[in-house]
Parts: C-alpha cells; structure tokens; sequence
C-alpha cells in the first residue's frame, strides 16, 4: 500500500508541518498535497454577480512545489489555459459556485506521448472580504478523456485529517491547492489514451462554509465562503475549461446540470477568463533508451547515455545489458614510495603501493603527507605518510585527514539492482554486487530501496517501456522481469499467440478469422505466404492453448 504525506503550509512564514498516514484506499499513491498561502490585496470591484476580482501580492512556495525529475526520465510538461503567473497577480473569485459543482480543466495531447504520469495539479482557490475563518470541503479528480465523457483514473478527497481541508483566514486570502504524487512512489497516477489523446483534472467543493439552503436562488455567500478562481487575461480556452453545475432547473447554469464546457454556457452566466489550474506531467513514451554504464568506481548500472555521461560514465550502447560488460575497474592516485601514478586499486597494491581512492588525482595528492592510515589488519587508524600507510598494509585516506573524522571501515545498507536490501556490508562488498551503498551506519529499516525496473511489453500498442512491475500492469503491460531492456524482450516464441496473452485461444482466433484474405506483412499471415488463409489458420489451432 502507498504512503500518503500532506505538507501543509499555513502562512507564508509559518513552518511546514508534515503528517505521515498510510491511506486506506484503492488508489493508494504517495501523494504530496501542500497548501500554499497567497498574500491578497483588497477587493477592487466585482465583474458581476457572480464574479469579484481579487489583487494577489505575493504567493508563498515550498521547496517541493515543483516535481524534481528523475535519472533516466522523459522531461516534464506543464499544461495551462491560464495566463495567470502562479507567483502574484489580478485573480477572480467565482462567488456562485456552490456545493457539489466541479471546476475542471483538459488538454489533448499528441497521442505519441501516451501513457503519462501525473506529476503535479494546481489550483487556486480564495475569499474576498470574509468576516470568518473559512473551511472548505473538497475533491479533486483526473480523467482520461474528457470530464463529460472520459473515466476517472485518480479521486482523493479531504477529510480534515488525513487530507487537510481548505482554511482560510478572516478577509482577502487565498490557497493554491498543489496535489504531488510522490516519483518514488511505484505506484503513479498513469493516464493512458482513450482514443481521444486527452486528459483532465478538477477540483470539487463538497462543503462550503456556509452553503445557503438552495444554492440556485441564493448564491453561497461571498462574505463566508472560498471560490475557486479564474484568471484576468480573457477566457482563451472556452472548450476546454469544464464546469458541472448543480440542478437549477432550465435557467440553470448549465441548464439541468452537469457537464458543460464555457463554451456552451451562456453569456450570462460563462466566467470571464480560464480556471487558474494547470498540470505537469511526464510521458513514459518518449526516446529514453537505457544501456549498460560503466561508471568511474568501476560498477555497472542501467542508464541513458546523457545521465551516464553525466556521471562520468563510460557508456556501452542503447539496449545493452550489464551481465554482458566488463567495467574496467576504477582508478584513482597511486602513491608509492612517494612517487604517485593513476593506477587501478589492484594494480596499485601489487606494486606495493597506496591507494588514494576511485577517482582521486594526483594533481591534488601529496604522496609525502601526512594522513590517516586505516589499517585492515587491525581496525585502527594511525596518522601516516602515505608511502608508509602502504608499507604497513594500511589505506590512506588522503593528504590532511583526521583518524578522528575518519570512517575507516564503513559498513551500512546496500541497495541491490532487484529492489531488495541487505546490511551489514561494506562499499565494496556493495559495489561488488551490483548494489548502491546507502552510506556508514544505515540500515534497512529506515532505507526505501527503489523497485528494480525492466522491460514492459505492451500488447495493444506493440510498444516497450522501461518500468517498474508495478506501473507496467498499470499501463496493460507484460513485464519481462528486472533488469531486462526492451531489445528482443518483447518477441515472442509463440506467433501464434496474436495479442500478448500468453496463450492461443478464442481473441487470437477471431483476429485472425477478421484477417482473412490478402494481408502481405500481417502478424495474423503466420506463415508470410502474403494471405491469411487455412493454412494460417491450421497452425494457430494446432498450438491451442498456454504458449
């Protein structure tokens, strides 16, 4: 089951305050939702009845506001109808909306890009000359598709506890109410196409304040509630900005109820501008190929050739995975007796030499100085030159170092490329094994290894992805175990097994039935004589069954 944090700041200079739950649902993603205070002017005059517009001074942010992209991923985006600046501005406060009614907003996408993952929602919700402290109920939703006609992918709601509800001061004030999904977290809110490219977000209040008793002859009162807002800058994006509105008969807004994009409102009661709301999101399509990376402490791990590279890595070519590279050990200043060469550590210790350590120069070791010298043989430390250190077994730990402030024999948590965690080990123990050492004195309780990835095979679409198990399944995916890549994981030993099942029956059947007739370079062809006919149709039923 995820974790759930809700970072709540109340006022700008007010310190965070951080409640960590496990949340019960089936959703059950680690979900950031941070409350950020705005600093409002005072109300400059009202656009109409059901709209006042409010001057932001300044808005308060967190250093986690924005998601932090992850070794390996695809760049983020940031989709907007809104040319409000999150940071301070002119904002208008929709003052009729009332209970149960959805502010909403959707995008469409180049359909290359799907799945994504939902990184970030915003949306800012404020008051206007309220003489009460205000607390708002509230839902927020993601759709694929449309919200009129799309499926919800993602629901969370307060309940002022584990999810905080919308409180507002007495007066002008206002919150920008951000929902995070955690990118550790293995399982993330994924958005696959529909058929339509598109996906929405929206923020619904369940309880105001002080909801009036029929919401469409007397609008919820101004003075004792939070609206959602719209921006100042005109209305740019009329269907693709979403309102559903309570039942207040024919007259209603919109007539009925329901689903309505701006658009199809009328002009009396479509808002000005567009929803102050926007996402950032990530695709899981996009060109990130990983390969084998020898990196300079001589290990190998998966990654991209630009997040190789930027390690100081050796990369060995798209697809290619570690168990078929030989990484050349690290090297790093050799000193002996009191000359220094980069050597590897091996290479170094034959010739009866000290090993300064992966990636130490000798532009920067004095092989004649004085160090702490960690001595295997008996688990001390010893201040030495660094030739002598070499001459009693020992390794230096570098020009100037304090045996005080030197860890010489480090032991703690390692991370192994499956996901699982073991202690105590050393360094290089870790390193050996393929593992990432969590540092001296960590333990596997309190470390969160990352779930191992690999290649995730897509039957609708025939693509591959580099995923975790968990987030494969979300996409429809077959996973083909850790650490595999998408070069041949995904081919198949069973031609006949059509759509990816993992076994010949009635789908396979039909598709190739549909099939029949001319059809040069079809999977359905089986035996590529240019037409799906009954010989095509003998060697799929001749394999029936688990293949």
């Amino acid at each position: 089951m995820g974790r759930v944090l809700f970072l709540i700041q109340a006022e700008i200079d007010r310190p965070r305050t951080c409640v960590k739950i496990n949340k019960g649902d089936t959703s059950s993603k680690e979900i950031f939702m941070i409350l950020t205070s705005l600093l409002l002017g005072v109300l400059e005059r009202p656009l109409g009845a059901e709209e006042q517009r409010v001057g932001v001074a300044n808005i308060g942010r967190t250093e986690s506001a924005r998601p932090v992209a992850l070794a390996g991923s695809c760049p983020s985006e940031v989709s907007a109808h809104t040319d409000a600046d999150f940071g301070g501005g002119q904002y208008t406060v929709q003052a009729g909306f009332a209970e149960q009614e959805v502010a909403a907003a959707s995008w469409t996408l180049d359909p290359a890009v799907f799945p994504i993952r939902l990184d970030v929602a915003e949306m800012i919700f404020a008051t206007s000359n309220t003489n009460v402290t205000t607390t708002t109920e509230w839902t927020f939703f993601v759709w694929s598709g449309t919200p009129a006609s799309g499926n919800v992918v993602a629901q969370y709601s307060s309940d002022g506890e584990l999810l905080p509800h919308i409180v507002l001061l007495p007066g002008t004030n206002g919150v920008n109410v951000q929902v995070l999904v955690d990118p550790d977290d293995p399982e993330q809110i994924i958005i696959n196409d529909t058929g339509d490219s598109t996906f929405s977000i929206g923020y619904r209040i369940d309880r105001h304040h002080n909801q009036t008793s029929n919401p469409c002859l007397v609008a919820p009162p101004s003075t004792q509630n939070a609206f959602p807002t719209t921006d100042v800058g005109g209305l740019q994006a009329p269907s693709q900005n979403w309102l559903f509105g309570v039942n207040c008969g024919f007259l209603g807004c919109p007539p009925n109820g329901g689903w309505s994009s701006f658009a199809d409102l009328n002009i009396l009661c479509r808002p000005s501008g567009d929803w102050v709301m926007r996402a950032t999101w990530t695709s899981l399509s996009c060109n990130q190929t990983l390969g084998a990376c020898c990196l300079p402490n001589g290990a190998c791990g998966l990654e991209t050739s630009n997040d190789c590279a930027a390690q100081g890595g050796l990369f060995e070519g798209d697809n290619v995975p570690c168990t078929n590279v030989e990484c050349p050990p690290a090297l790093g200043a050799c000193c002996a007796s009191g000359v220094c060469s980069t050597q590897a550590a091996d290479d170094c210790l034959n010739t009866g030499g000290t090993w300064q350590g992966a990636g130490t120069l000798c532009s920067e070791t004095d092989c004649n100085s004085g160090g702490a010298c960690c001595i295997p043989s008996t688990g001390g430390c010893l201040s030495l030159p660094a030739t002598d250190c070499g001459l009693v077994g020992g390794t230096f730990s570098g020009p100037g170092t304090l045996c005080g402030t030197t860890v010489c024999f480090p032991e703690g948590a390692c991370c192994l490329d499956d996901g699982t965690c073991v202690e105590p080990t050393t360094p290089e123990d870790c390193n050996a094994a393929g593992g990432v050492f969590q540092g001296n004195e960590t333990d596997c309780v309190s470390t969160d290894c990352p779930d191992p990835e690999g290649a995730c095979c897509v039957p609708a679409t025939g693509a591959c992805l580099v995923l975790t198990n968990a987030n494969c399944g979300v996409v429809g995916g077959q996973y083909a175990g850790d650490g595999t890549v998408c070069e041949n994981a995904c081919a198949t030993n069973c031609p006949e097994d059509l759509d990816g099942s993992g076994a010949v029956d009635f789908p396979d059947l039909i598709q190739l039935l549909s099939a029949f007739g001319p059809c040069a370079g079809c999977p359905e062809d089986l035996n590529a004589s240019g037409a799906v006919e009954f010989d095509d149709l003998i060697a799929l039923l001749s394999v029936w069954g688990n293949c």
